[in-house]
């Protein structure tokens, strides 16, 4: 019998693309297994919950005091009987190694962490050094963790899964519409600012900007918008739970100007519709674009480079049918043949 996984996690807002994944994720592995879900923090919005299947294990701890989330995630780890962990959190990794070390306890420990390594002030990635083994998202992280001293073969490169869905019909009103999804963020990861630059510098394409998503730069974004004479090509249309609902028909492109990405959801559902994508070259972007065929990509900081990525997906027509298949290996089939794998790879070399 396969012992029960039990994924831990913390800091989910309940809005984000983690939370997208877990869901596809856990709601698949319990077809075969006993799954829990551990929550060292309460999320702000719940909902996502509810389209866990009925079997998960969902616990969450309601305390705020740091040594009680503590003393909630060793309990964890001393009562949970043939059980191994699956954690999204580097500091849980720590925990639960120190634990097994002091206790003898018997259980595996694997990191599945869907950040960028560096580049980022969430978290220190020398606590990664504390798992067994790991499930990488992207192959950025998996070079990370390979540079940090783990050995390759305790990595599983799985990436993210994504449902391919249906082509949604093109839109009809004769201009370039863009569209962006995701935290308002004025110039840090997803640095907003490059975007309404380049756009205020566009002069032969009748564009316009869908923005759906919100932020503590939200003010400080209309307000550049506005000082730059571009605030009537944006839309802001807030966080929406159900995006895909929102949008009826195929814009012309999902527009990113990240500075860091680790596998940004939103540009694998956008594809798997058919979307294609203008974005940076950020680290890893190579796991999902290809210029031409899904997307049009320039470096960071290149604002006449951002003109001409938008101006060639505007002005080319690219397959819907072929965009879609471009991302074949995200697909369920054969993104969870490759994470059972993975998983019972794990398992008999820790036995």
């Amino acid at each position: 019998m396969k012992k029960k996984l039990n994924f831990i996690a913390s800091n989910l807002s309940g809005k984000g693309g983690t939370e997208t994944v877990l869901i596809k994720v856990l709601n698949q592995l319990v077809t075969e297994r006993s799954i829990q879900l551990t929550l060292i923090d309460d999320p702000e919005d719940k909902n996502w919950l509810s389209k866990l299947d009925e079997r998960i294990i969902v616990k969450i701890c309601k305390k705020k005091n740091s040594v009680m989330k503590l003393l909630f995630v060793v309990r964890e780890f001393i009562f949970n009987k043939r059980c191994d962990y699956v954690s999204l959190s580097p500091k849980v990794l720590k925990v639960g190694n120190k634990l097994r070390k002091i206790l003898n306890l018997k259980y595996t420990l694997i990191s599945w962490i869907h950040f960028s390594l560096k580049d980022q002030d969430m978290f220190d990635p020398r606590n990664l050094l504390y798992a067994d083994f790991h499930l990488a998202i992207s192959s950025v992280i998996e070079k990370q963790l390979i540079s940090m001293g783990i050995k390759k073969e305790n990595i599983k490169l799985i990436l993210n899964p994504v449902e391919i869905c249906e082509t949604l019909p093109k839109n009809q009103d004769g201009r370039a519409d863009f569209f962006y999804a995701g935290r308002v963020m004025y110039s840090g990861q997803k640095n907003l600012k490059e975007l309404f630059l380049g756009i205020s510098k566009v002069t032969n394409l009748d564009l316009h900007l869908n923005i759906y998503g919100t932020g503590n730069d939200l003010d400080k974004c209309k307000k550049y918008s506005e000082q730059l004479g571009i605030a009537d090509k944006i839309t802001w249309h807030g966080w929406t739970e159900n995006l895909w609902e929102e949008i009826k028909e195929r814009p012309t492109a999902l527009i990113m100007t990240s500075k860091y990405e680790g596998l940004p959801m939103i540009m694998l559902e956008s594809i798997a519709r058919g979307i294609p994508v203008v974005s940076t070259k950020f680290a890893g972007y190579e796991d999902i674009l290809r210029d031409g065929e899904n997307s049009y990509t320039y470096s960071q900081g290149d604002i006449n480079g951002l003109i001409r990525a938008m101006a060639d997906v505007a002005n080319t027509s690219l397959s819907p049918e072929c965009i879609k298949k471009s991302i074949e290996k995200y697909y369920p089939e054969k993104y969870f043949k490759k994470l059972k794998e993975s998983l019972e790879c794990f398992e008999n070399n820790n036995l």
